[in-house]
């Protein structure tokens, strides 16, 4: 059953954290009625409480409050309708998540060492809610950076829709919640962007006043106190139209929990050859694996079987960097196709990591550089003169013998284009001129142009 948070328990961990706006609306608990947001022919941040009209307000419905926290607008029409009718997922968008994330996933490795985790559903909703708000060469580097192939806005937003509320398995946590914090009374979003976000991804509502404090807690909270700093620090109500936050938190059982009493110490060899000692954790049973030519993959599930830790072990020498770069969605299919039940003693290191990074650059390398341009960004769907001022990202993976918890954390910051007071200077009367050594302050030529046709 949808819960009124929107946190659709299932095991995998992530919490992806976007940020992008306030909501021109309101929410109210599971108690009370739905709330739909106005957007036409209503004044700005007004809520219709109660009622089944978008298109008007009446006017003893007072405007809303900017409230520090978000007031969660509950239920997402299209996630209640996508669980309640049984919605099958679109490959499509499964396959663009995923194609996607393995991309980020290899463009990072290629400019940094160590730990590096992602959370492809984090960063896709992220960066697919924004996508809302592109219009012209800035849409279309964004789709191809997306890789979301022939989808429409209107599918990419239901298939989202179906998704999340495919995301449920009683047997592990999981919980998606997204949020809309702006700077309405100086850059109000547009209605129709905010509508996008409450009918299709349950948009907490939250005002900018407070990031990006408001927004760390917001994220704290959602992931349970993994991801805390997801939003860097800044002047948000200066600049800034909005700021998505969306979080994804995972914590699943194992099926079959590693017994403590096994797990010793043992070497870990590093890339460069040296070794470390890890607590690796071991146990024997009936897996799903496959031996590849230069790999090994096996198959841990967690809860009743339905999710589980997917792990590639290339051969020992072979170049971590250039492994992965060879995989894409198509890749993990065809080896998860393959695996077939076996008798297997599994070793794994008991660990905890974590990564953050600021996405631009990479994002940039994949072909939506345009995005984060001052001058030539658009995206008129979200607010005027606006472009992509930053996109971060991070997550956090805890791995022990009884199952894994993960969160991550993805912030999309909409900047606003600060255009300075413009001059004329028209030099249609007579005026004074030099000609002047700027690094010395020597005047070489001084004059007064009073006729310049008279030679």
């Amino acid at each position: 059953m949808l819960r009124s948070q929107f946190r659709w328990s299932i095991r995998v961990l992530a919490a992806g954290l976007l940020v992008l706006a306030f909501l021109e609306g309101c929410g109210s608990s599971d108690s009370s009625p739905p709330p739909t947001v106005c957007n036409t022919g209503a004044s700005a941040n007004s809520c219709c409480a109660g009622t089944n009209s978008a298109t008007a307000c009446p006017a003893e419905f007072p405007p809303c409050p900017q409230p520090t926290q978000p007031t969660l607008c509950t239920p997402a029409p299209a996630i209640a309708s996508a669980e309640k009718a049984g919605t099958p997922v679109d490959p499509a968008i499964v396959a663009a998540d995923n194609n996607f994330g393995l991309s980020l996933l290899n463009t990072l490795l290629q400019t940094r060492s160590g730990n590096t985790s992602i959370s492809p559903l984090s960063v896709s909703l992220t960066l697919q809610i924004i996508y809302n708000g592109a219009a012209g060469t800035t849409q279309q580097a964004m789709a191809q950076t997306l890789q979301l192939g022939g989808l429409s806005t209107q599918q990419l937003n239901s298939d989202n829709a179906a998704l999340q509320a495919a995301l449920i398995d009683p047997q592990v946590e999981l919980s998606i919640a997204n949020s809309l914090w702006t700077n309405s009374s100086r850059y109000p979003v547009l209605p129709a962007f905010t509508q996008v976000n409450v009918t299709y991804y349950a948009a907490a509502l939250g005002d900018l006043a407070g990031a990006p404090d408001n927004v760390n807690a917001w994220a704290a909270t959602q992931t349970n106190g993994l991801i805390t700093n997801i939003l860097p620090p800044g002047n948000y109500t200066n600049a800034t139209a909005a700021v998505i936050a969306g979080t994804v938190y995972f914590k699943g059982q194992w099926v079959s929990a590693f017994d403590p009493a096994l797990t010793a110490a043992a070497a870990f060899t590093l890339s460069d050859g040296t070794q470390t000692s890890v607590q690796m954790m071991n146990q024997a049973g009936s897996y799903a694996y496959f031996q590849g030519t230069n790999f090994q993959a096996v198959r841990l599930p967690y809860g009743k079987g339905r999710m589980s830790m997917f792990v590639v072990l290339p051969q020992a020498g072979t170049d971590l960097g250039a492994f992965v770069a060879g995989i894409n969605a198509d890749t993990v299919d065809t080896w998860e196709s393959q695996l077939q039940m076996s008798t297997v003693r599994v070793g794994l290191p008991r660990f905890t990591t974590s990564f953050g990074a600021s996405l631009q650059d990479a994002l940039t390398s994949l072909g939506m550089g345009i995005a984060f341009s001052e001058r030539a960004a658009d995206f008129s769907g979200i607010a005027p003169s606006t472009f992509l001022a930053g996109v971060q990202h991070a997550t956090a993976v805890e791995v022990d013998e009884s199952g894994t918890t993960a969160a991550a954390a993805t912030t999309g910051t909409i900047g606003v284009t600060v255009v300075g007071p413009q001059f004329t200077m028209t030099m249609d009367r007579p005026f004074f001129y030099a000609i002047r050594d700027d690094k010395t302050g020597e005047l070489l030529f001084v004059g007064v142009l009073a006729n310049p046709n008279a030679g």
